[in-house]
């Protein structure tokens, strides 16, 4: 607009000068400079009149702009950030865990924290059979965080990873600083895309094989409420890492495949064991037989543990069924387990394939009051037992002797009230006997033929007493009790009382058995 003035009042002046210089010439002309004068002042107020028309334009502009909503993503499922949570750039982060100071009494001195080692519950041989054993471990602790974001309207992401303090290195001693180190229980990746309704996970996790309360649980497992670490016998279940694929048929049936870490436990751990016999001369396994080996240095592998030698993964099909029957919840799920047990032995490598099959239902028996859990499987699964049995022994040349497990617990939880839980549990786990003799000597578990004379006599050779496990028993009862629940968190304390049975194969001297009461006490805080 300024321009456009100068222009014209530079061409009015133009213009007056030249019409000056006629006056010189005709005075006549003078009325034509005040004709002139008039029109630029005309085009002097028509200049004003169009700056101030802009200037309310500009206003107008302004005040459009200003007035316009802000620019927002569309919501996603964590929009706004919920309560207890932390959102950032997208990611919903969800903290969990607990802190946790657990008390321990036990009849037999198993020189354990917080988990029962119930296949090692001595027999009447062992001094520690006669010394009970107390202590007190904040160890159970746990620590855990998951993080969810939206990579579309369909496609959901959410990473998990938790920690506890069980882990034992050499430096983790009892007698000063009770410095034990954290462990990795769980960490993996999870896609979900709920149009397709199929999801996958990646990482380490609980294996499929082990029981969910709903579906196909990617990060949960569906465990007895006790205190014991080691649970309860009939309960079959392990952490390992592996790929996993389900999907959803509906809102009530799932299916789901897994390829997990293969591992194998042989009878005597880290060196194949071969029992003593009441008499004749001690067998000897095949020299040039190959089971497992020990990390190198340098291969992230504490060498104090041998690897089996493993070529395929363990394979896992699950059916997970979820009906709706009014205000009744039921949980129905099904799985079988396809693992190869290998080794090497007389310049040849040997193979042993074993399927396994198992299920868990957790219903209402009544409404948000009692609840029902039962487990139950059968096959090669010493490895994820409670006891926890070896998966095979070996005859004398090598081969590959599989021991075969039958386990089943059942369960009741009493929600007496919003606050009191009540349980018991009763469960067992059984292997049958797997052995191959050479003429008149013994090999394998539970031959009839190894020495049992000295397993009721304290101090007696070790040798007199095999006592290879063939079943343990337990019958629990506890409670837990929130004493005090508020913004700050939650506080609970919880007992239990378990009686534990611990049977042995027969042989020459008879079937010894065992026991052990335990009592444990815990109070745990849940700051998330």
């Amino acid at each position: 607009m300024n321009i456009l003035k100068g222009i014209l009042v530079g061409s009015t002046i133009a213009a007056s000068q030249v019409l000056a210089q006629h006056a010189f010439a005709d005075e006549d002309t003078s009325s034509e400079i005040r004709l002139l004068k008039a029109k630029l002042h005309e085009l002097e107020q028509r200049v004003e009149d169009q700056g101030r028309k802009e200037r309310q334009y500009e206003a107008k502009a302004k005040a459009i702009i200003n007035s316009a909503p802000a620019y927002k993503a569309l919501p996603t499922a964590f929009d706004p950030c919920p309560a207890g949570k932390v959102c950032y750039k997208g990611v919903t982060l969800t903290f969990g865990g607990w802190i946790d100071l657990t008390g321990i009494y036990r009849t037999r001195n198993l020189a354990s924290d917080t988990g029962s080692v119930y296949n090692f519950i001595p027999f009447p041989q062992a001094k520690n059979f006669y010394t009970p054993e107390s202590r007190f471990s904040a160890r159970q602790s746990r620590f855990s965080v998951l993080a969810e974001g939206d990579a579309g309207a369909d496609t959901h992401l959410a990473g998990y990873g938790e920690i506890d303090f069980e882990g034992a290195a050499q430096t983790a001693s009892s007698v000063a600083t009770n410095s034990f180190n954290p462990r990795m229980r769980q960490l993996s990746v999870e896609l979900d895309r709920t149009d397709l309704g199929v999801h996958v996970l990646a990482g380490q996790s609980w294996a499929l094989m082990s029981p969910s309360k709903v579906g196909i649980d990617p990060r949960g497992v569906n465990a007895p409420g006790v205190i014991d670490f080691e649970s309860v016998p009939g309960f079959l279940a392990a952490r390992q890492p592996g790929i996993r694929v389900w999907q959803d048929f509906g809102p009530e049936f799932k299916l789901a495949a897994s390829a997990e870490n293969p591992q194998t436990a042989f009878f005597g751990g880290n060196t194949p064991t071969v029992g003593t016999p009441a008499v004749g001369p001690q067998g000897v396994l095949n020299t040039n037989l190959l089971v497992n080996l020990t990390g190198p240095g340098g291969s992230f592998f504490n060498n104090a543990n041998n690897l089996s030698l493993n070529q395929v993964p363990d394979l896992t099909v699950k059916a997970a069924w979820d009906p709706r029957l009014g205000p009744y919840k039921l949980h129905v799920e099904a799985w079988g387990l396809y693992r190869q047990l290998f080794d090497r032995f007389n310049f040849a490598n040997h193979t042993y394939d074993t399927g396994s099959f198992g299920g868990h239902i957790n219903a209402e028996i009544v409404p948000n009051t009692l609840e029902l859990q039962v487990y139950g499987a059968r096959g090669a699964l010493g490895r994820f037992t409670a006891t926890p049995f070896p998966d095979a022994t070996l005859a004398q040349d090598g081969t590959i002797l599989p021991l075969n497990i039958t386990a089943a617990m059942v369960g009741l939880i009493w929600h007496t009230t919003p606050e009191l839980d009540l349980y018991g549990y009763a469960g067992l786990e059984k292997t049958d006997a797997a052995f191959a003799d050479v003429g008149t000597v013994p090999f394998g578990y539970g031959n009839p033929l190894y020495n049992n004379t000295g397993c009721n006599i304290e101090n007696s050779p070790a040798a007199t007493c095999n006592g290879n496990t063939s079943e343990v028993r337990q019958a629990t009862v506890g409670f837990y009790d929130t004493v005090f629940k508020g913004k700050y968190g939650t506080v609970k304390v919880g007992a239990q009382y378990s009686y534990n049975q611990r049977l042995a194969f027969a042989g020459v001297g008879g079937a010894p058995r065992t026991d052990d009461h335990i009592i444990m006490t815990q109070v745990r805080y849940y700051p998330f």
